[in-house]
């Protein structure tokens, strides 16, 4: 008798399977799977990486101030979408300079002038590079990168201000370090330091 009743306690014991946490694991676990994919796949997607890398040299990468007239610059960069599956679009290009220039221009794409020409032109260094070669109307649905992709030229603009004494004194090897900047369409900005001559 006493077999008995411990062979029935013993079957109506409570298993791992009839446990409250077994069946809530069981039960949720398909949807948490589903969700932590969800998030890592739209972190993949959205996580977004650009590098900027100077390209140029010592004849292409200029600060130019010319008497009566406004203060040039050129640099050549390559810019690549490191993204593993975003695309990014360029919304502009700025350089930040370690003075202050609020009027820095980039150069206007030479296709909107009348009459429309294939060269962007800085008359105060007798400087013309063909459109192809240039970064500046490489923006907006011309500045779309897909994941891998590169684009390489020169930004090129004006500003008002020369590049001030004490920086031109201190500079020995007659160069001045700032940085590269670009903006996304999505309000991300990507920096890296350049170094222009003059």
């Amino acid at each position: 008798m006493i077999d008995f009743v411990a062979f029935a306690l013993q079957q109506n014991k409570p298993t791992l399977t009839d446990s409250l946490a077994y069946n809530l694991l069981k039960d949720f676990s398909l949807p948490l799977l589903a969700i932590i994919w969800a998030v890592y796949t739209y972190h993949r997607q959205t996580n977004r990486k650009l590098s900027i890398r100077q390209v140029g040299h010592q004849y292409s990468d200029r600060i130019e101030s010319a008497p009566g007239a406004r203060t040039s610059y050129s640099v050549e960069v390559a810019i690549t979408n490191d993204s593993a599956q975003a695309a990014i679009v360029v919304a502009y290009y700025d350089i930040e300079l370690p003075w202050n220039e609020p009027n820095l221009d980039p150069l206007m794409d030479p296709r909107s002038t009348d009459p429309p020409m294939e060269f962007y032109t800085i008359h105060s260094i007798n400087m013309q590079v063909s459109r192809e070669e240039v970064l500046n109307h490489r923006r907006f649905q011309n500045g779309k990168l897909m994941p891998g992709d590169t684009f390489r030229g020169y930004f090129l603009a004006k500003g008002d201000n020369p590049i001030p004494d004490d920086l031109k004194r201190d500079s020995n090897q007659r160069r001045i370090e700032a940085r590269f900047v670009i903006q996304d369409t999505k309000g991300r900005e990507y920096r890296s330091p350049i170094y222009l001559h003059f």
